[in-house]
């Protein structure tokens, strides 16, 4: 892949500057986090990790993660629902790989050629290749069986989603660090009618943070109703 071109695809889906480990709230998944971290100090040859588990729970962040602690020169985030499969040409140049919702691709014959030739690339330079999906290896329905057997070799983990506590402390902690009062019985009113996917009740909070400064108004529940449409 020419420089140019690479630079072009950074561009189109650059790193969320939220998806960092340390932003991350592990709960269950500690020792993930924890392999994910050190991802550049194991032994040299080729790794590779498929991250699976429910929409919401932190995939896209991990991967985002492990690629800004790798560096953004040597690594590249892709979402396979929105790319094609020619993206993937030059890849395995990089020292490391995350594709997120891999199950988009599956069944493409082009697609998962375009898949295994990247497999095989990495793992001759010895690179790193992280693949999202919402089910294990097992669940996922290849076209070709070569396919399958690789995402079969992985080392497999589950993305488990954090627990009402967990969010809700998150959330506070958030809320703290802006300035922005987050009362209890406003945020047990949010969480008990929003969503449970911490990526956009992230995205719920900066609407609330916008639209509280703006007012010039406390974080109420009828704010909330109003901003959020709850």
């Amino acid at each position: 892949m020419s420089s140019a071109r690479s630079a072009q695809l950074a561009l189109r889906f650059p790193l969320s500057a939220r998806c960092h480990f340390e932003s991350f709230v592990p709960g269950r998944n500690a020792e993930l986090v924890r392999r994910l971290e050190e991802l550049d100090a194991e032994a040299d040859g080729f790794r590779g990790y498929l991250l699976f588990g429910d929409a919401g729970v932190g995939k896209t962040h991990l991967l985002q993660a492990a690629c800004h602690r790798h560096g953004a020169g040597g690594a590249m985030y892709l979402p396979l629902a929105e790319v094609a499969p020619a993206m993937l040409e030059g890849l395995e140049t990089r020292d490391l790989v995350a594709l997120d919702d891999v199950d988009a691709w599956l069944g493409n014959v082009e697609a998962e050629r375009a898949l295994l030739a990247l497999y095989q690339g990495l793992l001759t330079r010895g690179g790193r290749l992280l693949v999202s999906a919402a089910r294990p290896a097992g669940g996922l329905a290849c076209h070709f069986p070569d396919l399958a057997s690789r995402l079969g070799g992985l080392a497999a983990y589950r993305v488990h989603a954090l627990a009402d506590g967990e969010r809700a402390d998150v959330l506070r902690r958030l809320a703290s660090e802006r300035g922005l009062a987050l009362p209890g019985p406003v945020l047990d009113f949010w969480l008990a009618r929003g969503p449970r996917d911490l990526a956009v009740l992230l995205d719920q909070l900066d609407a609330l943070d916008e639209a509280a400064m703006a007012a010039q108004r406390r974080l109420t529940v009828p704010l909330v109703k109003d901003v959020l449409g709850l």
